[in-house]
């Protein structure tokens, strides 16, 4: 099209003096783009190859057993892109750290600065809520509902499908200098954003003497971000997760009551199965039951490499820290 052309978009003005210059911009993003998924899948691959290394042995069927909300159902296929970011970059394996720190540690010497950066800042990257503050031509500003940070997004696809005032759900990271997300953004209503913030947060403050602050408990909690995604994404999940939470509420005891009320929706299986182990193997229960049920949460959390500590969870149940510490080493001897 020539410059002094009437612009295709019908305005009436030249081509130089409308759309060109928005044109330009979007192809510079275009490229920006391009490159940046482009090294991006280029090191996942790389990190995908380095996971099948035997040492890793039973640690992709560890990871899915925590991801999925539900288990052995079609609808888990859509999440496979969540799970392979949360498994390559997140799941803490049997030797302390997740995939993608130790790829990173072992092949320091060998990665290009692109490449290491990309490492960092998915490592340090985590899940939020944003609201849309404005949309230009070639970036998106956006607000952190639970950090209260602005970021700029510069994701293409983002840019032409949002509107200003929208919310989001996803996780931001800086691949190759653009700022865009990572596998999935899910579009919410205010009720609902208002509803996941508030759940959150509760969860939060429960634990916030264990965090510098609330990044650092999303960048640690990342697991319970990706279940409220599946939750978001398909309500067919939503519904199987709350069945199955209504046939583990049956028939509880007085501590599972409490576990089911007081950990978090992926701790509670777990939990339960704990409890239930140790009154098979102990003759002898003492005790009062939020006691045991912060003894349970505080193993449950050190097992799956939450920072947490014993003084928190005292406050949140009540209960004395000597107390949980004598719970927490009668349950560590029969399990």
């Amino acid at each position: 099209m020539g410059r002094n052309d009437l612009c295709k978009c019908g305005s009436g003005k030249k081509y130089k003096k409308c759309c060109l210059n928005k044109e330009k911009k979007l192809n510079i993003l275009r490229n920006k783009i391009e490159l940046s998924q482009k090294a991006e899948t280029d090191l996942v691959e790389k990190i995908y190859n380095y996971s099948k290394n035997e040492k890793f042995n039973n640690e992709y069927i560890k990871a899915s057993e925590k991801f999925y909300v539900v288990n052995d159902i079609p609808e888990n296929e859509k999440f496979y892109k969540l799970f392979l970011t949360y498994y390559l970059n997140d799941y803490i394996t049997e030797h302390n750290k997740p995939i993608t720190l130790m790829f990173y540690e072992e092949n320091f010497n060998n990665l290009n600065l692109v490449e290491k950066e990309i490492l960092k800042e998915r490592l340090m990257s985590y899940i939020s809520v944003y609201e849309v503050i404005n949309v230009d031509e070639d970036k998106v500003l956006m607000k952190d509902l639970l950090c209260e940070d602005e970021v700029v997004i510069e994701d293409i696809n983002v840019i032409e499908n949002v509107n200003a005032g929208e919310i989001l759900l996803g996780r931001v990271v800086k691949i190759a200098n653009v700022n865009r997300f990572l596998d999935i953004v899910i579009s919410i209503s205010k009720k609902t954003s208002d509803l996941l913030i508030k759940d959150i947060l509760n969860v939060y403050n429960k634990t916030k003497e264990s965090y510098k602050d609330i990044k650092e408990f999303l960048i640690y909690n990342r697991l319970m971000m990706y279940k409220y995604m599946q939750q978001l994404i398909d309500p067919k999940v939503l519904e199987k997760f709350r069945q199955q939470k209504d046939k583990v509420n049956e028939d509880l005891c007085s501590v599972e009551k409490i576990i089911c009320d007081s950990l978090e929706s992926e701790y509670i299986e777990e939990g339960i199965k704990v409890w239930r182990n140790y009154k098979l193997k102990s003759k002898d229960i003492k005790g009062n039951e939020n006691s045991w049920a912060a003894a349970i949460e505080y193993h449950i959390k050190k097992e799956n490499k939450v920072n947490i500590t014993q003084a928190v969870l005292a406050e949140k149940y009540k209960i004395g820290v000597s107390t949980l510490g004598k719970r927490y080493k009668e349950l560590k001897q029969y399990i």
